[in-house]
């Protein structure tokens, strides 16, 4: 019961702090994003992922993107274990890679309208001092905008620190993303991110954070987003055995 009065106090604070956030300076845009994702550990090296997400800004919704993917965890080439995913541990993976597909629709009076990506990514994980874990991820969107090909490469760079008190476990982490937009480089963007991830159930993960997307020039406004992230974790009845026969070896 504590815990869950701890895990709720802490999501007041966060979503008050967020709006005095998104009220100081009103030349920004401000949103807020919505998402929920869902993983599906079917085996140690399989895994598979999807989710459904939104933009609400004035009030509104204005697009929605639905998206689903699998990700593949290769042979481990440094030996440990990677905390920062709180309900579905990859032990000894810090090289896996994602492919899937997602779909977005923007209101009319946006031209970009309908946006089909089939995305490409690899993750890589280190740790440094202090129990930091560095990832890196490179992405590349292969990405159709109302039919015309519109290519973006994503490279990103995320510190993590997990960390536990006596009913709560989480992860604090700062991330900087960077958009290249290999048609049109006028629409480059860099953003920042701060967020946290608690541990709610064994089985849900709630994620929230703030972000800030920095001007570049004319072509790109500054913008600052608050995310709120439910996660849900599953896995198949042959993964959980097997996890369940290796902690009994412990």
């Amino acid at each position: 019961m504590k815990a869950l009065i701890l895990k709720s106090s802490l999501l007041i604070v966060f979503l008050f702090s967020s709006h005095m956030i998104l009220a100081q300076d009103s030349s920004v845009q401000k949103q807020i994003w919505p998402e929920l994702e869902a993983y599906y550990r079917i085996n140690e090296r399989f895994r598979l992922y999807s989710l459904i997400s939104g933009t609400r800004s004035n009030s509104e919704y204005t697009d929605g993107t639905a998206g689903i993917y699998i990700d593949y965890f290769a042979s481990p080439w440094l030996r440990g274990r990677n905390d920062t995913e709180l309900s579905d541990l990859s032990k000894g993976y810090f090289w896996w890679f994602r492919i899937g597909y997602s779909y977005s629709d923007a209101p009319p009076s946006d031209k970009k309208k309908i946006v089909n990506i089939f995305e490409t990514e690899t993750n890589n994980s280190f740790h440094l001092p202090e129990d930091i874990i560095l990832q890196t991820k490179n992405r590349l969107d292969w990405r159709w905008v109302n039919g015309e090909f519109q290519p973006i490469y994503r490279p990103r760079v995320k510190l993590v620190r997990n960390l536990k008190t006596e009913y709560l476990t989480f992860n604090a982490y700062l991330w900087s993303e960077y958009f290249f937009y290999l048609n049109d480089n006028t629409q480059d963007r860099l953003r920042l991110t701060l967020g946290i991830e608690i541990k709610v159930l064994r089985f849900m993960d709630f994620e929230t954070y703030y972000l800030h997307q920095f001007q570049n020039k004319q072509y790109v406004q500054p913008l600052n987003a608050i995310g709120l992230q439910f996660d849900f974790y599953f896995k198949s009845k042959q993964y959980a055995e097997m996890l369940e026969s290796e902690q009994k070896k412990l």
